[in-house]
């Protein structure tokens, strides 16, 4: 049942042939001069690596203070993702454990809980 509710919560993050603006974002960073940098799953596959439950796409756009694009990344940004203990984050090579915590984090962090925490009817 656990992952009916993770798939329909991915169905939500990944709209099929939206532009990386219109996908909702699971991290967003905003700097001092109030440009913000959006990362959002731009796809979802059944991962090859049975260790994990999720392999993800991720994009990248920054925006502007006015909110116009400056820049859009729209590469294929593989990730995969652990749940069950030990949760972890896989970026290229290198594996980031996860804390179970709930506080703010990191955008793998933030990437985790999205997939990981999500409720489940």
């Amino acid at each position: 049942m656990r992952r009916i509710g993770i798939g329909f919560a991915l169905s939500i993050l990944v709209v099929p042939g939206a532009h990386a603006q219109d996908r909702y974002p699971f991290h967003v960073a905003t700097f001092s001069d109030s440009r913000t940098i959006s990362l959002a799953i731009t796809s979802s596959v059944t991962p090859f690596d049975g260790q994990y439950d999720f392999e993800v796409d991720i994009g990248l756009t920054e925006l502007s203070a006015d909110g116009n694009i400056i820049f859009a990344d729209h590469g294929a940004h593989a990730v995969r993702v652990r749940c069950e203990a030990p949760g972890a984050v896989k970026v290229g090579v290198i594996v980031h454990m996860m804390p179970r915590s709930l506080e703010p984090g990191d955008w793998m962090r933030d990437l985790w809980k999205v997939l990981c925490l999500q409720p489940t009817s």
